[in-house]
């Protein structure tokens, strides 16, 4: 395990909330805040370097089969998603209600985790909409085991990336402006060089794992990484959104990926902090816990006469959502996986 890529799942968690929180304050409502989606991107590509990290080297030596892969993922993804469905359901976060039919297409296509290839709002953001990133998560796991051998040598697996990403590029630009959060945020295929470009990370990072780089050089460049990132992050506004939702990143959290999983640096052994890297582990259950807390209380709040400022809310959503992601990692979503795997295993 690399703690350092660990405690940035943490981070990336929490601008994916800060993106959020402006459904209990105009205060959230604004490009610093908003631009946080670009979590699920770092997400991806994290996803990409670390399946490569894990499981590269064992499927292509044959030493666990694709269907042992499969499992594994499946057991990682579906009980926690399944559990926030259910209660989100209960909850009532549903985008339209037009009947029991009509309810019963977008409830499935949110359980089977297929609702993201349907390019409307009402499917690919009904009930916990969070989830609708599992849907890619799930294709790319689906892929991977045919990616290993075309990873054996990683210029097959660049050419595959520059196939793709001329191709999106080209989608994009054509795209309506009403279209490209359907076709281009949450759609499974075109978020795959997200993917890949994960893929290649661990690549760079298995021949330069080994280099001979001091403390002091790895301070640079972890400190560089950050500074590229935020110089992206704070001119996005001046980039069409449709290219944030993907390529644009891709550079600087390709740096900042691979410039951590040194753990050469200064900032990498104050990311290793034991506290820092509990909160990366949770973040899968944060991640899909905490937009349905926000929504609860959002809609509390207009029904009631007893208002709260942001500044005191916030903070106790806050540490509420982090009590139940503790809760559901260590009781539910570990348990669980556990379970699932010994099962389909058998």
């Amino acid at each position: 395990m690399i703690n350092t890529l660990t405690s940035l799942r943490l981070i990336f968690a929490l601008m994916v909330f800060g993106a959020h929180c402006y459904v209990i304050n105009d205060f959230f409502d604004i490009h610093f805040f908003k631009e946080g989606f670009v979590g699920v991107s770092f997400f991806f590509v994290l996803s990409g370097f670390i399946i490569a990290y894990n499981y590269q080297k064992k499927i292509s030596e044959s030493k666990i089969t694709k269907r042992s892969f499969w499992i594994a993922r499946i057991a990682r993804i579906y009980p926690l998603h399944w559990l926030t469905l259910f209660i989100a359901a209960a909850l009532g976060n549903y985008v339209i209600a037009s009947g029991f039919i009509d309810w019963s297409k977008h409830f499935f296509a949110s359980l089977t985790l297929t609702n993201a290839y349907i390019p409307k709002a009402d499917y690919f953001f009904s009930f916990n909409s969070p989830s609708w990133s599992l849907c890619c998560e799930q294709f790319f796991y689906l892929c991977f085991p045919f990616l290993v051998p075309i990873a054996k040598n990683y210029k097959n697996l660049l050419y595959v990336f520059l196939v793709s990403a001329i191709l999106i590029l080209v989608g994009m630009y054509f795209t309506p402006e009403n279209d490209i959060k359907g076709y281009w945020y949450v759609n499974p295929i075109a978020r795959f060089p997200d993917f890949i470009v994960g893929m290649l990370l661990f690549q760079l990072y298995d021949r330069l794992k080994n280099k001979n780089i001091t403390s002091h050089q790895g301070s640079i460049i972890e400190i560089l990484s950050i500074a590229l990132f935020l110089v992206f992050y704070l001119y996005a506004a001046e980039i069409p959104k449709v290219y944030r939702y993907s390529c644009y990143y891709w550079l600087p959290i390709a740096f900042l990926l691979i410039s951590f999983s040194l753990q050469k640096g200064i900032i990498s052994r104050l990311l290793s902090n034991r506290i820092l890297v509990i909160g990366g582990e949770i973040s899968y259950s944060f991640y899909l816990i905490h937009l349905f807390v926000l929504l609860s209380y959002a809609e509390w709040q207009k029904g009631s006469n007893f208002h709260i400022a942001w500044y005191i809310s916030i903070p106790i959503l806050f540490c509420i959502i982090v009590l139940l992601s503790l809760l559901s990692y260590y009781y539910f979503e570990k348990p669980m996986n556990k379970r699932i795997k010994t099962l389909l295993n058998k």
